[in-house]
């Protein structure tokens, strides 16, 4: 007899998505998950210590796969063309990613932070987003000179709020997005910093 199969975190973290997408978080049961993965109880206990720390690790993984591109892309050495790739990042994550975008308009992490009981994994919720805002941060000080208040909001709002705004109707209704879309986000951003920009600094 053939040696029973190991179903890996991954497959059980997707296991858990497909269903909080197609109910919400409370479809999300352990009996659920087990039925949905393949995966005996018994494997999802070992790994977990509790639901909502399943749900947890599903959530953070989705923005950790998210983040990579985005933080890449605001690499490149023209801060405007960084810019326009960052926002990009966003709406091409979506389209590759469609199962793990879906999930991150439609879960809060204010929806999970105060369900979990490991002080290690609310923190890492607390601090999921630092690397992403000190990218953001440097990228306003290099578009705008310095990274004030209002650069930084400048920045945000074009690089950050455009695309998820663009995109997150299509998101919610899990629905393709448009084939115009990236370029209509491109063409957002770039006027959204060049608008004004003398004020910035």
């Amino acid at each position: 007899m053939g040696r029973p199969r190991i179903y890996s975190q991954d497959e059980i973290l997707d296991g858990a998505r497909e269903l909080v997408l197609e109910g919400g978080a409370r479809s999300a049961t352990l009996n659920a998950i087990a039925e949905t993965s393949g995966a005996p109880k018994g494997s999802i206990y070992h790994r977990f210590a509790s639901l909502n720390e399943l749900l947890a690790d599903m959530w953070i993984r989705a923005v950790q796969r998210s983040q990579k591109d985005f933080i890449e892309a605001l690499g490149q050495s023209d801060p405007l063309s960084a810019a326009i790739a960052g926002a990009l990042s966003i709406h091409d994550f979506a389209r590759r990613e469609p199962a793990d975008a879906q999930l991150l308009a439609s879960l809060r992490r204010e929806d999970l932070i105060d369900t979990v009981g490991s002080p290690g994994l609310q923190r890492r919720l607390v601090e999921l987003n630092r690397p992403l805002e000190a990218a953001v941060v440097e990228l306003a000080r290099r578009l705008f000179g310095r990274a004030t208040g209002d650069a930084i909001e400048r920045t945000v709002s074009a690089v950050v709020d455009i695309p998820l705004g663009m995109t997150r109707r299509h998101l919610i209704a899990r629905s393709p997005l448009p084939k115009a879309l990236r370029e209509q986000i491109a063409a957002a951003v770039r006027a959204a910093l060049l608008y004004g920009a003398e004020t910035a600094a």
